[in-house]
């Protein structure tokens, strides 16, 4: 199923509620490390109940030197050749493996492969560029268990899809071998949020400028962008976004950089979705959908490269 002309009755909804009641209560509290913790157990108690994991999921932990995480394995997931990296999202202050689970399930599930959901450190207690090490660190980790670059996928959302997309640039840029593939839902794009600010009408049920913007402080201080360069051996990559949410002109925008690159970028846009609609099943009966054109992209690429393999 592709985006059809409206969204469901029951996201349109879900989205006008928490845009009277969450987004301006987000933006109202401050940042800080009095409230972050308690914000991060509400986020993480919030996925599990609006996604949570599918019945017969099997999480293992990861604890190896300085890599730490979860390999997920959702039901029906039998494929062995290849593997998921998973960045989550949370504004670089928030989110959790453990609340990501329902996503990892999903994305495993949909594409028969099991994912590994880096467990990478947030701000402001490990600002930048501790994040952008952890999940490079977490993509060498998988090419050392003898998953060949190619049959890695890296994925992430929001300010994971950030990190995800700086992964396979920063690769690039020093000639590195890349993932297989990128698949990004919701990715912020530039962290100076002009972008957003100025491509958006502030449809979003929870995100909004004044939000992010705090969040991104405690990260860095620096006005950082995903910015692909013509000559880049560039991944094939996916783009998910909704038309309503905070950072929607952010995925357009990352996808023209791709294609003006010269970089295979499908995009989708989705009508009257939040940010990151997809770890919201139980609200955004698309999300299902969502994951599964996601994992027709993500087997597309893994069986053409199996079959060139044979």
């Amino acid at each position: 199923m592709t985006p059809s002309a409206r969204g469901s009755l029951r996201t349109r909804a879900a989205r006008l509620v928490a845009e009277r009641t969450v987004r301006p209560l987000a933006a109202a509290i401050p940042v800080n490390t009095t409230t972050l913790s308690m914000a991060r157990l509400a986020i993480d108690a919030a996925m599990r109940v609006v996604g949570p994991s599918l019945i017969g999921t099997v999480v293992d932990r990861v604890d190896d030197g300085t890599v730490h995480g979860e390999f997920v394995t959702g039901p029906k997931a039998t494929r062995a050749d290849a593997v998921i990296l998973y960045v989550h999202g949370g504004g670089f202050v928030a989110g959790s493996v453990a609340a990501y689970r329902g996503v990892a399930s999903r994305l495993s599930t949909t594409t028969r492969t099991r994912v590994f959901v880096v467990d990478y450190r947030l701000a402001p207690e490990h600002p930048s560029p501790c994040a952008q090490l952890d999940v490079a660190r977490a993509y060498r980790w998988l090419l050392r268990r003898g998953y060949s670059p190619d049959r890695i996928v890296v994925a992430g959302d929001s300010a994971g899809g950030f990190l995800a997309a700086d992964l396979a640039f920063a690769n690039a840029r020093m000639r590195i071998p890349g993932p297989g593939g990128l698949v990004l839902f919701s990715p912020m794009t530039d962290l100076g949020l002009r972008i957003a600010h100025t491509g958006n009408r502030n449809r979003d049920g929870v995100i909004s400028y004044t939000l992010s913007a705090k969040a991104v402080a405690h990260f860095t201080s620096e006005h950082l962008e995903l910015r692909p360069e013509r000559g880049m051996e560039l991944p094939p990559t996916l783009i998910q976004t909704g038309s309503a949410e905070y950072f929607a002109a952010d995925a357009v925008e990352l996808a023209q950089r791709l294609r003006q690159a010269g970089a295979v970028c499908e995009l989708q846009v989705w009508p009257d979705q939040m940010h990151v609609f997809q770890v919201m099943p139980a609200l955004a009966p698309e999300a299902r959908f969502a994951f599964g054109a996601a994992g027709r992209f993500i087997t597309s690429l893994l069986d053409t490269e199996a079959a060139t393999a044979v």
